[in-house]
Parts: structure tokens; C-alpha cells; sequence
């Protein structure tokens, strides 16, 4: 049947004039076919076209439903970019966009017959990109730009977000095989995505952001960029920080990270058996002091020197090596909250509410909360050199 020519649809105006949602799921008709169709609907609020194989979007018309227009959804499709997408942007009155399980990598292919970016309006809130194909980080810091409405954004099931390693120009690229023990690569992601996201954004993958959840993110993502710019010569820092967007506003906010670039030193010089230690007392009078320690020195002599220098007796304090990693606060992720199952409850509650509203709030859910990682140096015969890693290493000493 030619949609295009249905002399009966033509004549159905006044049938479909109060009629709110549009379901054209499944039915393989083209975008033209499908805007044919809406026009008919003088009040669409939602319109669903998911499985219909679209790869990209002609322009749309002056219809009355692009004034009215709150809800699209296009899952299932074949868009490989946001550009694709592009004439959605030019609907004002748009809030939400569903593009979950198409082929997305991209918010515009780098070719020079590529569409230009769009951006849609401060009035569009919520995305929904999960199951696509996004495979680097560069894609977070560019949706800003896209979308500087969003408040609420769904990218769980992403190459990037189920191995945040991936992406070689990412921040978690450096990552140590420490990073294995701190949590799963999905806590990792979540993480270095919510800290390259803006503050604007309050929800991701159906977990409300609290001010502790991103204050932790930004500060452990700081963590992964020191460590990354650690492994590169100091010529090459601006082309590391070029892929960090966040990086002065972070720095302004939580202090610029210290970066120690390791330095190969012949095992046999008095440098190479030697770490440089700084020990500190934590409180209101922070009194610092550095010392270069014999790796081979055990933590008994480490207690002495320590107490040397602070006036304290070696018995009565204790010694805590900051390592600068980060570990997730025990049982937040013990309800499985990224399974694919528990996903589909959340966005089914999702949809029962009215779009457009209050962001929907589900406290705990993929929330990664994660705190740094410390070790107390106990009192025994074992070499400090096996104790921590590196040659330059912080120590807090706590009076008993």
C-alpha cells in the first residue's frame, strides 16, 4: 500500500485529532511515509518508529505535530551516528530521545561529505543510547555540546562502558592490573562517565547522581589522568590533556593531581634502592616531612625514622600508606544492579511515568561509590620495598 496516496488517511483528520501516542513499530515504512502519517495526529505527544531499519532521517515538515512533539522512539534501527538523526534537533518542543540497540559510534562520521553537528535545544533532557556501539570517550565529552539540556542519559551495553579500557586515548587506558582487584570494569565506567559528564546531568542509567557519587568520580577520574600523563614524556602532556575536556575545570575544583614520571635507574646506582617518602599527620596543623628510605629498610626501621622525625614513640603510632587507588565501598554493588534484567524493570517504570516530568529517581542502582584505597604498614621484619610501589610514596602517621 502507497501511504503516500491513501486517499482515506487523507480524509482522517478529525479521527486522529485527539489521539496522543503514534506506534508505528515494525511496519518498515520510511521516514517520509512516517511524517505523512503523523501529520494526521494534530496533538502527537509520542511517536514510535523502532525496528523499521531507518539509517537516517530526511527533513522534517512544518507539521502541526513538531509543535507538539515531546517523545520519539527509534530503537532497533540502523543509525550509526547522531547525525543521522540530525532534522529531529529542529523540533523545539522535543524532551526525550530512545535510540537504544542501533549501531551509534559516533555524533558525526569524520569524513568531509559528513553532516554537520547538530544540537538540539535546551529543552531536550533525556537520551537513550544504551546497546549501541560507542567504543570511545571522546563520544561523552562531545554530548555536551549536542545536547546542552541533557539531564538524564541512559549508555549502559557500550564496547567503551563494558571495557572502559578500550579506548586508547581514554583515561582508564594506563589502567594497572590493579585497576581488576578495585571493581569491575562496569563500576570503572561509570565512574569515568559521570565525571567526563557535566554537572547538568542527574541521572544515568536510572541512578540519581548524589554530590558524594560525583565528587568521587571527578576525583578518581583526576586519579586516571596523573596516572596516564605519568606514563608519557612531559612533551607529550598536552596531547594527553587534549582528550580530557574536564581537566582545568577538575583541577580547579580538587587541586591539580601530583604526576610522578617513574625514571629507569641503573639497579646497581644508591638512587635506584632508595624511596622517597613524605610523611604527614592528618588535622586542623598538617605537619609534613620527607625522608629517603632504604628499600631494604623493614617496617621497623620505617616506624623509627618516623618517630624521629614527629617526636613520637614507634609504639605508639601507626603507619598508613595512601596508595592512590580507589576501591568501591563494600555491598553497593551487591544487588546486581547493572543485569540486563533489572534494567528492563527500571526503563518499563520509566516509561509508566509521564514523559516529560520529574526524572525518575532510583537510589543505588549501578551507582558506583568508591573510596581511596589505603594500607596500614604493620610492625614485622618485611622489607618496605615490598610493602608499597614505587620510588615516591605518601605515608600518614596516626599517634595512638
Amino acid at each position: 500500500m502507497n501511504v503516500l496516496n491513501d486517499e482515506k488517511l487523507e480524509s482522517a483528520n478529525s479521527v486522529f485529532q485527539t489521539i496522543k501516542e503514534l506506534a508505528l513499530d515494525e511496519t518498515l515504512l520510511d521516514w517520509t511515509e512516517i511524517c505523512h502519517i503523523a501529520e494526521r495526529f494534530l496533538v502527537l505527544n509520542s511517536l514510535f518508529s523502532s525496528a523499521n531499519q531507518l539509517s537516517s532521517l530526511s527533513s522534517i515538515p512544518r507539521a502541526p505535530f513538531t509543535s507538539t512533539l515531546v517523545s520519539v522512539h527509534m530503537e532497533f534501527n540502523e543509525f550509526t551516528s547522531i547525525a543521522d538523526v540530525a532534522p529531529l534537533a529542529a523540533i523545539t518542543t522535543l524532551r526525550n530521545l530512545h535510540f537504544k540497540g542501533n549501531k551509534i559510534s559516533c555524533i558525526a562520521p569524520d569524513t568531509p561529505l559528513a553532516a554537520k553537528t547538530p544540537v538540539f535545544t535546551e529543552n531536550l533532557h533525556y537520551l537513550d543510547i544504551s546497546y549501541n556501539q560507542v567504543s570511545s570517550w571522546a563520544f561523552i565529552d562531545a554530548l555536551p555540546e549536542s545536547f546542552p539540556g541533557l539531564t538524564s542519559l541512559r549508555f549502559a551495553h557500550n564496547p567503551i562502558y563494558d571495557n572502559p579500557e578500550l579506548d586508547a586515548q581514554g583515561a582508564a587506558a594506563t589502567a594497572s592490573a590493579n585497576a581488576g582487584k578495585a571493581g569491575t570494569n562496569t563500576d570503572e565506567a561509570y565512574m569515568l562517565l559521570l565525571a567526563r559528564l557535566p554537572p547538568s546531568v542527574k541521572t544515568i542509567n536510572f541512578s540519581t547522581v548524589t554530590a558524594a557519587d560525583r565528587c568521587n568520580a571527578e576525583m578518581f577520574y583526576l586519579s586516571r589522568i596523573a596516572r596516564q600523563l605519568a606514563s608519557v614524556p612531559q612533551s607529550a602532556e598536552g596531547t594527553v590533556l587534549a582528550s580530557h575536556r574536564r581537566w582545568t575545570e577538575l583541577c580547579e575544583l580538587y587541586g591539580e593531581p601530583v604526576v610522578v614520571r617513574r625514571r629507569e635507574t641503573n639497579p646497581n646506582f644508591l638512587e635506584a634502592r632508595l624511596i622517597g617518602v613524605e610523611f604527614y599527620t592528618a588535622g586542623p596543623q598538617r605537619v609534613v616531612k620527607a625522608a629517603r628510605i632504604p628499600r631494604a629498610f623493614d617496617i621497623y626501621a620505617v616506624k623509627g625514622i618516623a618517630g624521629k622525625l614527629f617526636g613520637l614513640s614507634p609504639l605508639k603510632m601507626r603507619l598508613v600508606w595512601e596508595t592512590g587507588e580507589w576501591d568501591p565501598v563494600a555491598g553497593f554493588d551487591e544487588d546486581g544492579g547493572d543485569s540486563s534484567e533489572e534494567e528492563e524493570l527500571l526503563e518499563r517504570e520509566w516509561e509508566r511515568r509521564v514523559e516529560g516530568e520529574a526524572v525518575f529517581q532510583q537510589e543505588g542502582v549501578g551507582a558506583g561509590r568508591w573510596v581511596k584505597r589505603e594500607m596500614e604498614l604493620k610492625d614485622g621484619p618485611r622489607q618496605l620495598g615490598y610493602c608499597v610501589d614505587g620510588r615516591e610514596v605518601k605515608i600518614r602517621v596516626e599517634p595512638l
